[in-house]
Formats: structure tokens, sequence, C-alpha cells
């Protein structure tokens, strides 16, 4: 009883959170920058990689879904509007996958940092996340030229970007916060995580669109908040319109509450993670 009051404190005091995380925002700065950079230390491209890597993952997608396959999202035959429908779904899920996959390992690989009482481990899913998604958003800076190529033109509503990949950070700390936490306690985590995110990605509309999913199983789709998320990519950059005001709500209390509970279980834990590792 005295563990689920300690967690209900943790929720419900949203200054106190918001106190903590902005007290440590250099450390968070620092660590994120320092973080992309040693992705590619030592290679011989260096930060090139950055923008390689999306290209190279876009353009073998293509080849298989949409010349090979037949794949076809609209009524176009473009390889291009394709391209730009599944990079909108790829790369938001490239980063989701990467964090909460690294996240399980996470605690274990800064170990060093565990025993430090005045270092906040709470800051080491958040750095996880910006790391992921700083790579998402040199993809999309790749994206928008081919958004302008295909429809000629750039629709207003892409202004609206910063709002959805903000509940998208929100959703994917929550989780690795989570995550991270757990895995110190259940250490085959790891491994389970690779198989569902694989398992994942193929169960979430990124390679092909919704309408092909039969009606009766599309409620299994709704029910994923990155199925929604990756659709609100594509609404505002492909399609010229608003995210539907029921989506953005149900995703916006889900990402708060993801937030915030893995905010709150994970600052309840991790005082035990010394003994465990």
């Amino acid at each position: 009883m005295r563990n689920i009051a300690q967690l209900i404190v943790f929720i419900i005091n949203i200054p106190g959170m918001a106190k903590n995380l902005f007290r440590h925002r250099e450390i968070i700065r620092i660590l994120t920058w320092r973080d992309f950079q040693a992705r590619f230390r030592g290679s011989a491209f260096g930060a090139i990689w950055s923008v390689i890597q999306p290209l190279l993952t876009m353009v073998i997608y293509t080849l298989v879904f949409s010349s090979f396959l037949q794949v076809r999202f609209g009524n176009s035959d473009s390889p291009y509007v394709f391209s730009v429908y599944l990079l909108c779904g790829l790369l938001p899920w490239t980063a989701f996958a990467e964090g909460i996959n690294t996240s399980t390992t996470l605690i274990r690989s800064n170990s060093n940092l565990v025993k430090r009482v005045v270092f906040p481990l709470e800051v080491l899913p958040i750095i996880l996340t910006f790391g992921s998604v700083i790579q998402q958003l040199i993809g999309f800076a790749l994206l928008v030229p081919l958004v302008y190529m295909v429809n000629g033109h750039l629709y207003w509503t892409i202004l609206f970007f910063p709002v959805i990949l903000l509940l998208q950070i929100m959703f994917i700390t929550g989780l690795n916060w989570i995550w991270s936490s757990i895995s110190i306690f259940l250490p085959d985590l790891r491994q389970f995580t690779t198989l569902l995110t694989f398992l994942l990605m193929f169960l979430t509309p990124i390679m092909y669109p919704e309408s092909i999913i039969p009606a009766r199983f599309r409620f299994l789709i709704h029910l994923n908040p990155m199925a929604s998320i990756i659709s609100m990519y594509r609404n505002v950059f492909m399609d010229g319109m608003l995210p539907p005001v029921v989506v953005l709500l149900n995703i916006g209390v889900v990402s708060l509450v993801v937030f915030m509970l893995g905010y709150a279980w994970f600052m309840l834990t991790k005082k035990a993670f010394a003994d465990f590792i």
C-alpha cells in the first residue's frame, strides 16, 4: 500500500516533476549531443551516416513494397508518393523502436552512474528519446523537399508537425522510463522487446495503407498509439488535413498518462537499481 501511495504522489505531483526535469535541462542537452556524436565517432563519413541511413532505408523499402509487391497509398502509382507515405511512418517508428529496444540495456550500460547518488538517473531515458528523435528530424528534413516534389507545394498543415512530435516524445519517453526500469528486474525483457517491436512493425500500417486491413480488424490498429501518430503525420504532410479532433485528444491523453506514469514508476523504483546490478 505504501508503494502504491508513493506512486500516486509522484503521478499527481506535476509541478515537482516539471521542476526536477527543468533543473537538469543542461545535463540533458549536453549528454544528448554527446551521445548523438558518439554514434558516428570513428567512422569515415561521420554524421553523414545520419543522412545516408534514412535515404538507403527509403530506397530499399520503396523497391520492395512499391515496385515488387505493388503496394499503393491512395490512387497514385508513383513510387515517389509511396516513398513519402512510407517515410511518414518509418521515421517515427524507427525512433520508437530504437528507444524501446535500447532502454532495456540503458541502466546496466550506465551502471557507473547508478551508484552516484548525485546523478539524476531519470534523465537517461529522456536523453535516449531525444537521440532517436534527432535522427527522425534529419529524416523529416529530407522528407519536406520530397513532399514538395510530389505535390508541387507544401500544405500549411505541416505547421502542426511540432504538436504531433511533442506527443510522440512524451509517449516514447514514458515508455522508456517504464521499460528501462522493468529491465533491471527482468533481464529477459531485452529479448522479448526485440521480438515484440519486430512483430508490431508489421502490425502497424507503415509499409501498407490501413485501408487494406479488413474492417473487422481495424480496431486493433486503433489500439496502437504509434499507428495513430503515424496517421497524423500523414494527415499534415500529404493529405493537407489536420488530425481528427477525437484522435488528437485520445493520443494527447494517452501520451500524457504514459509520460506521467513512466516518470512516477521510474522515480519509485530507481532506488533499487543498485541492488540488482
